[in-house]
């Protein structure tokens, strides 16, 4: 009988210990970010959210230039590294951010100077795609991460109203909405010098094949580049 005590007793007394355990235990909240690589003469990037420093680099997927990347993360106080893809030796950017549910990391500059953007995304737009009502809309939204130019004006063509006024280096204009209809709908976009008025590059963009989606559009390389560094623009579908 004194055995079976004995045993009933230290069992019940874990069941107590465990039960507050999993009462004290919280779940922490995950968190998404965008890398996006606009970095000139970095090549492709390699990055570390979070993951140690025991990150297998050899393993990670390459961001290439104009390209981008989502990772998870936990939200809260969290270190992201970021390395050449043919040399994960050599860091390239490292830094501590906190984290919340949406983020965006831009990487910008000309390397081996590398400068970054963070974003905590509070409200990316979200269109519900709709059969019987295909005509639809597109939100965009420009930043700048072109290193030597001055601030932006951009314009539709044959518009005297600027979309966007005065977008400095590293800046990110707010999401605006644009119709995407089933039938051809395109925008011709001019970025302009703001000082100048020069028209720096000229972008047409496909509303249409973009129906639904939230862009943000990447301003890159430099006002007197030439190939890889050549002044234009690239995609960023955003995730929300």
């Amino acid at each position: 009988m004194k055995k079976t005590l004995l045993f009933v007793i230290p069992a019940a007394l874990l069941f107590m210990i465990s039960s507050c355990e999993k009462e004290n235990y919280t779940i922490k909240p995950t968190a998404n970010v965008t890398v996006v690589n606009a970095a000139l003469g970095a090549g492709s990037i390699k990055v570390n959210a979070g993951a140690g420093s025991s990150f297998a680099y050899a393993r990670a997927s390459d961001i290439a230039f104009q390209g981008n990347a989502l990772y998870g993360a936990f939200t809260g106080s969290t270190p992201i590294t970021i390395v050449s893809s043919t040399d994960t030796t050599k860091k390239l950017f490292s830094a501590t951010f906190d984290l919340q549910s949406i983020n965006t990391l831009y990487i910008s500059g000309v390397s081996p100077t590398i400068d970054t953007t963070y974003r905590v995304e509070k409200s990316i737009p979200v269109i519900q795609t709709a059969a019987i009502r295909p005509d639809s809309s597109v939100y965009i939204r420009f930043v700048n991460l072109s290193p030597n130019s001055n601030s932006l004006n951009i314009n539709i063509t044959s518009s005297l109203t600027n979309e966007v006024t005065g977008l400095a280096y590293k800046g990110v204009s707010e999401f605006k909405k644009y119709a995407a209809k089933t039938s051809s709908t395109t925008y011709s976009f001019q970025i302009r010098d703001a000082a100048t008025n020069v028209i720096r590059s000229t972008l047409t963009f496909n509303a249409t094949s973009n129906r639904y989606k939230t862009i943000t559009i990447v301003i890159r390389g430099l006002t007197d580049g030439t190939g890889p560094t050549a002044f234009g623009t690239f995609q960023v579908n955003n995730v929300g």
